[in-house]
């Protein structure tokens, strides 16, 4: 852990993200180059 409260909890946060992509097996995807395998940001949910 760092010195610094707010990084570990956005580090908490990101292992968290992580690991629920893992387990639900939504990680990890392949990267396109093609834009309309791009998600546009309007469609995401909200729930981190």
């Amino acid at each position: 852990m760092t010195n610094d409260p707010s990084l570990d909890q956005f580090l908490a946060l990101c292992q968290r993200v992580y690991e629920r992509m893992e387990r639900e097996g939504t990680w990890s995807w392949a990267d396109s180059q093609n834009t309309d395998d791009l998600v546009e940001s309007d469609s995401n949910q909200n729930d981190i």
